[in-house]
């Protein structure tokens, strides 16, 4: 999962640089941190994860009509350690990368399209990112498309709107401890309002999410809800 979400923003970072030579160009980029709960509807057996913490890096590059974004979230299960790195251990833990392409319609939207990369562990324990024991381990990948609707980046405040589809697969192990392959489904809508620190070039942007996100072949799905606060250095 590490190797995959670092490859995600090694090439979004790859094509920023790429393009860096494009007039009106500017990129963000900061860390971001978030509250989340998600119901897992496993049919007879629902789980409520309650309020989580998580941790996670955010992202963008716009020049002219060029527009990349990406976003990574990491929930410890147990709270923000630098231990969590190493070993692991509680009921709950999930890891969510986003990156997409897009192309500016208008100058406030912005049709865009990508790849979701996400683990999702309940129960169990993990060592240096390895699981190596859970009730439900979970790898689900997707494509994305959606729609962005935002202010213009250079005022000192402004908005954003987002609405992304999914269509991808997942791997779990069933009821009988079996490992199953199926396909997945599901949309995310996200909204935030970006204010400018001061004179600085930090800006801060709190924000709410809902998604939700089931499996064609499995009565599984996953509904989540977010508060997240980003703090994101843009650069022109």
């Amino acid at each position: 999962m590490c190797r995959k979400l670092s490859l995600l923003v090694a090439l979004v970072l790859m094509a920023a640089g790429a393009n860096a030579q494009t007039t009106n160009s500017t990129f963000s980029i900061g860390p971001r941190v978030s509250s989340y709960s998600t119901d897992i509807d496993a049919g007879p057996a629902p789980i409520k994860t309650g309020r989580q913490s998580s941790f996670g890096l955010v992202g963008n590059y716009r020049a002219g009509n060029f527009v990349l974004d990406f976003s990574y979230d990491h929930d410890p299960s147990n709270g923000i350690r630098l231990t969590d790195i190493i070993v692991d251990v509680g009921d709950y833990q999930r890891d969510r990368g986003e990156g997409t392409v897009g192309l500016a319609l208008a100058p406030v939207l912005d049709i865009e399209g990508g790849l979701r990369i996400e683990s999702i562990r309940v129960g169990g324990f993990s060592l240096f990112g390895s699981n190596l024991g859970s009730d439900l381990n979970l790898d689900h990948q997707a494509i994305t498309a959606g729609l962005n609707l935002h202010s213009d980046p250079r005022q000192p405040v402004g908005f954003h709107v987002k609405g992304r589809g999914y269509i991808g697969s997942a791997k779990f192990d069933d009821a009988f401890g079996q490992r199953v392959n199926t396909d997945t489904s599901g949309w995310r809508g996200e909204a935030g309002l970006d204010v400018r620190i001061g004179e600085t070039n930090w800006w801060v942007t709190p924000g709410v999410e809902y998604e939700h996100i089931e499996t064609k072949d499995y009565d599984l799905r996953f509904n989540t809800n977010r508060f997240f606060l980003n703090f994101v250095f843009k650069a022109r």
